[in-house]
């Protein structure tokens, strides 16, 4: 029997247009759902009966309800499942679809004109006095608030004031949204920068109008263009971070060549996003970019440029994350009720500023101690954090010390050092250099 498991019902649920809920974005018409908003609230449909059923299965390698979905896992011969709670106290994260409509009839997509989609939807929109009970009730404990699905978000009338809704009632939600930009008007546009949206992806493939719209059927490409060059300067103004600005570029086999992708680097540059990414795909099977599936010699050349390498990776070379750590001693010596201390000196070594404190409260930089033990099996992920005295530029250093906490047990351990992005991901996701130091408790 095939084993297999997956995160997603552990960790998110899908909230469909017409209030549906469903547990992944694998399932674009519904078919598999787990409740209705109509019938219950979201958080008895978190932890409802056919939920828990679904969790146990995956613990064990193998749910029924999850044999059509293309999300789940499959489990090597032999390989063991780390269990994980059944009942799961608060729900972190929502994948909202604001609406199934879209402004686009992208080539052989599921949410193209003509597509049974439209008809599988009760409605066709979220109402927005439901949606604002919907974050009053789960506000409080959500982290991650994903305001898409299928359709084109921007494509609701009251999509920005939603938007505008979550970060009034509860800013430390991080709040993210892919569109394809067209939508968007200039008030909108400066409504979306006040509101400290925290992170926009922009879905453009192709750096001219006809190999653009080969797939965004029906789009403009310097429409596009223009209103991510108008977000950048508007968040700039407002001397911010965010919203931080990505450009998803899907390769297909009409764009995936040298000169392509060149001009979409340079086009990037010009504009000022934040981040370049590449997705790869095999649908529609007619456009599959041949050259640039998993595994070729040219996926490998572009690895830490694709969207799902990392949430740091990168295109634009020169806004990557790059560090050298030196630790000033050879290894740490502490005893187990009084802790230690270890100085050391980092180097931007890459071409973005690393800044030491932010209006969101993420994306700051630090460095960070993570703890291992003696055979380098992971104790504690934060072990210890220290703090830039000051924003870093490209090519500065600084002495940075990192106050190690007590440790009960006396032994020996590792400590791995890194710089984080914080509520981003660490510096080693984008290749940048790891230090190992060892670490002795004694009485």
């Amino acid at each position: 029997m095939e084993r297999f498991t997956c995160d997603w019902i552990f960790k998110i649920l899908v909230v469909l247009s017409d209030g549906k809920v469903v547990c992944g974005c694998a399932d674009p018409y519904g078919e598999r759902p787990l409740g209705h908003l109509g019938e219950n609230a979201i958080c008895e449909i978190w932890n409802s009966e056919r939920v828990q059923e679904i969790r146990k299965g995956l613990n064990s390698g193998y749910s029924p309800f999850c044999l059509p979905c293309g999300l789940k896992r499959r489990l090597a011969a032999g390989e063991r499942i780390t269990a994980q709670p059944v009942f799961q106290p608060v729900l972190p994260r929502i994948f909202l679809e604001p609406t199934v409509v879209c402004n686009l009839s992208c080539f052989e997509a599921v949410c193209s004109r003509g597509s049974p989609l439209l008809r599988s939807r009760e409605r066709k929109y979220f109402p927005v006095d439901e949606f604002r009970a919907l974050i009053d009730q789960v506000g409080a404990g959500l982290i991650r608030l994903d305001f898409f699905n299928y359709g084109e978000p921007f494509a609701h009338p009251q999509a920005v004031e939603m938007l505008e809704y979550v970060k009034a009632r509860f800013p430390s939600i991080y709040l993210y949204v892919s569109t394809n930009g067209l939508l968007l008007g200039s008030d909108a546009i400066a409504r979306l920068a006040r509101a400290a949206v925290d992170e926009i992806t922009f879905s453009v493939d192709g750096a001219d109008q006809r190999t653009y719209a080969r797939y965004r059927c029906g789009g403009k490409l310097a429409r596009a263009l223009a209103v991510m060059r108008d977000l950048v300067r508007e968040r700039n103004r407002l001397q911010r971070e965010v919203p931080f600005i990505n450009w998803r570029c899907i390769l297909f086999n009409w764009n995936d060549s040298d000169w392509q992708m060149g001009k979409i680097r340079r086009l990037a540059r010009r504009i000022g996003v934040d981040r370049l990414v590449w997705e790869i795909t095999d649908h529609p099977a007619a456009g599959r970019s041949e050259k640039y599936q998993i595994g070729t010699p040219s996926w490998q050349e572009i690895f830490h440029e694709i969207w799902d390498t990392s949430q740091i990776s990168n295109a634009l070379s020169e806004k990557r994350f790059r560090a050298e750590i030196v630790p000033q001693a050879e290894r740490v010596t502490m005893t187990a009720s009084g802790g230690g201390t270890l100085a050391v000196r980092v180097r931007n070594r890459g071409g973005v500023s690393w800044p030491a404190c932010t209006f969101s409260g993420r994306r700051h930089v630090r460095l960070g101690a993570q703890l291992f033990g003696r055979q380098r099996r992971l104790l504690e992920l934060n072990y210890s954090r220290s703090a830039l005295p000051h924003s870093l530029a490209a090519g500065a250093e600084t002495i940075l010390e990192l106050r190690l906490p007590p440790l009960p047990k006396v032994g020996e351990y590792w400590l791995k050092l890194d710089m984080s992005c914080e509520g981003i991901n660490w510096f080693e996701a984008d290749a940048s250099p790891i230090v190992w130091i060892p670490l002795q408790v004694v009485p």
